[in-house]
């Protein structure tokens, strides 16, 4: 059996604990603790100084721990991060990612002269697309539920069903989550 230093209130080590300064922890279901030790009944005893990762882990044959002490220490560092940075950041990052990061790229846009036949495929990546002039200026924007208004069906023009004037956003605004 293994403890360490928070094992060392719980009351099933309490007795062991008690039979071994006594003198009488024999066998190898009995087991003594100190302050940053393992110690089972052969009298191996594992000091902190001689193996601290595999301690502070728990990772030795006797005790298996699916946390491993890397794991730890990251998390302990990404928390200590957050409390120090400033206020503005954190209200950041409770905003939501930046547009840029959420959205598809590289961005597939379309002109009002093509015809839906032509921009049939990107439909299977995305749901909508922008819809710009010859100066790459958003006019408006073309959805898969616009083929529904074709009047033409696939020869009809984007300009004929697209919905106009489309809402643009910069890419440095925050998306609501």
């Amino acid at each position: 059996m293994a403890c360490i230093n928070t094992l060392q209130s719980c009351s099933m080590f309490k007795g062991a604990k008690a039979e071994a300064r006594r003198g009488k922890a024999t066998g190898a279901g009995s087991f003594g603790c100190r302050a940053s030790t393992f110690m089972d009944g052969s009298g191996l005893r594992l000091g902190l100084d001689e193996n601290p990762d595999a301690i502070i882990s728990g990772e030795w044959p006797e005790n298996f721990s699916l946390l491993s002490y890397d794991d730890l220490r990251a998390y302990l560092q990404s928390q200590q991060q957050q409390q120090q940075q400033p206020p503005s950041h954190a209200a950041d990052q409770q905003r939501g990612p930046l547009l840029r990061e959420a959205m598809s790229t590289p961005v597939l846009m379309v002109t009002a002269e093509q015809a839906l036949v032509e921009v049939e495929g990107h439909f299977q990546l995305v749901s909508g697309l922008p819809v710009v002039d010859s100066a790459r200026r958003c006019v408006g924007v073309v959805v898969k539920s616009d083929r529904a208004r074709a009047s033409h069906g696939p020869k009809t023009k984007i300009a004929d069903v697209m919905t106009s004037p489309a809402i643009t956003l910069s890419c440095d605004k925050t998306v609501q989550l």
